[in-house]
């Protein structure tokens, strides 16, 4: 893929974090409408509120025929993803690389 967003990601998403993160996904979707990565090593815990923010990502993607990738995501988060039956939405990958990678061996 010949361009993607990244945006890294700290701390918790919660209701603190929500609406700031979501601009900036936003953003870089505005931006580079073709894939977006979010790099979540420095995520420690996701809320329902982050969970519902990291699904209107997901669906904006879907929409505008966008690719998206989670990378570096920790056990406890991927546990989360799971729990709540979004990992499916979610391709998760071990780094960034990986993650840009997937975009390049993705055919519609």
């Amino acid at each position: 893929m010949e361009q993607a967003g990244l945006i890294e990601l700290t701390g918790c998403i919660d209701n603190n974090t929500a609406a700031a993160i979501e601009a900036r996904i936003n953003a870089s979707l505005d931006a580079v409408p073709q894939a977006l990565v979010l790099d979540m090593a420095g995520v420690g815990f996701v809320s329902s509120l982050g969970l519902r923010v990291m699904l209107t990502a997901a669906k904006r993607c879907r929409k505008q025929n966008a690719k998206i990738a989670l990378c570096s995501v920790s056990v406890q988060v991927v546990e989360v993803f799971q729990l709540s039956g979004l990992s499916s939405f979610f391709p998760m990958h071990p780094d960034r690389a990986a993650a840009l990678q997937s975009f390049d061996n993705l055919t519609e």
